[in-house]
């Protein structure tokens, strides 16, 4: 008896042991501009251990698919692109993809035209029922649905921007640059370069219609470009192109309040320059930002209990034109994409200071524009 009692235990107790994780696979998705032999969207896929990357797919589809967005469900691939589809030479154009499950390759679904002169940004709400597309040019926006296949739907709505801003050679239409949604609302936030604007916009079946206020404006001049929000803190920092500033302001659903605004250069650095990207630490304690001509990447720590910022100091990009950058989701490493010199630099990121260290891993991809990472 005493025999099967202990068979027994230990048929239970290996029941209950839990399996081992099956590791996970890291995917690298590189949107481009259709230049110096570019042939569009590039695919990775990483390992960890090895710190290595090898190169799985290259998709070719409308020209300069330059922004890129996977859906919440890490299925779904869409990608902004500069070129019309077929003879449409007024119009940019959207693409869908299916991520295949176990190699991580793209498979198209389907095309639509972006309803916009030169898109710059596409985004999915949280929810992934919307496509929000931004585009520079045209100074629009355009909403579609996610269709159930996961193919970009009829267009549900589109705003076609007036007027202009301070500056009269960058500012003279308005140019739309990114848009977000605000988690846990039916609210998008979209930026609006030319118009030192951001605009706020409930979205439904029923269309866009504008929320009260209906945006909020920053300092005359700095064209707003990118931002982020910070959870559980209800800020919001901005990356500003045209004054080489990120902005922090507290944001309580449509009501906005200034906070800060700093310089992304050294003090004694004169020439041109642009800021581009900014991104947040995952544990959310340090803020970067990429400033194209000073070809770098901003560092500033968040302070624990105000969230302002204090600039910690700038890291090389390892290249020309730090257009896009981003952080791993483990928070280890830091990717930055330089356009002008057809490169991905890898840094690695201390955790506790902020600072990045360049590393001797780099790919070389023909003017690489965005960066997207999928974990499975």
């Amino acid at each position: 008896m005493k025999q099967w009692h202990i068979l027994i235990c230990i048929f239970l107790f290996s029941c209950n042991r839990q399996l081992p994780e099956t590791p996970s696979t890291e995917y690298l998705y590189v949107g481009t501009y259709s230049v110096r032999g570019s042939e569009g969207v590039y695919v990775y896929q990483f390992d960890r251990n090895t710190r290595s990357f090898q190169g799985i797919q290259q998709v070719e589809g409308p020209d300069s698919p330059s922004f890129l967005e996977i859906h919440p469900n890490g299925a779904l691939l869409y990608t902004a692109n500069r070129a019309g589809i077929g003879t449409d030479t007024l119009s940019g154009s959207v693409c869908a993809y299916r991520i295949a499950p176990v190699s991580g390759q793209l498979q198209e679904i389907n095309q639509s035209s972006s309803y916009g002169f030169s898109p710059c940004h596409i985004s999915v709400d949280d929810a992934g029922d919307w496509l929000y597309v931004s585009h520079y040019g045209g100074g629009s926006l355009s909403v579609f649905p996610v269709r159930e296949d996961g193919g970009v739907g009829t267009l549900l709505d589109s705003i076609k921007y007036h007027g202009h801003g301070f500056n009269p050679e960058r500012q003279e239409a308005p140019h739309i640059h990114s848009i977000q949604s605000l988690p846990g609302t039916d609210l998008f936030l979209a930026t609006d370069l030319g118009m030192d604007r951001l605009y706020f916009y409930h979205c439904s079946e029923e269309g866009l219609k504008p929320a009260t206020p209906p945006y909020m404006e920053t300092e005359p001049g700095t064209g707003p470009r990118h931002f982020v929000l910070s959870p559980g803190r209800n800020l919001i920092y901005i990356s500003e192109e045209l004054s080489n500033t990120v902005s922090v302001y507290s944001l309580n659903g449509t009501e906005s309040h200034f906070l800060q605004r700093l310089s992304t250069l050294p003090a004694d650095y004169t020439e041109p320059n642009t800021v581009a990207d900014i991104h947040l630490s995952p544990d959310g304690h340090f803020l970067y930002v990429s400033n194209r001509g000073h070809n770098s990447l901003a560092i500033y720590r968040v302070d624990p209990e105000s969230g302002l910022l204090h600039l910690v100091g700038h890291a090389d990009s390892g290249g020309k034109v730090p257009r896009y950058f981003m952080i791993d989701p483990q928070g280890t490493f830091v990717l930055v994409a330089n356009q002008d010199s057809d490169n991905i630099v890898l840094f690695d990121r201390d955790q506790e200071t902020g600072l990045l260290t360049a590393t001797d891993i780099e790919l070389k991809v023909p003017s690489p524009v965005c960066l997207k990472w999928l974990v499975r």
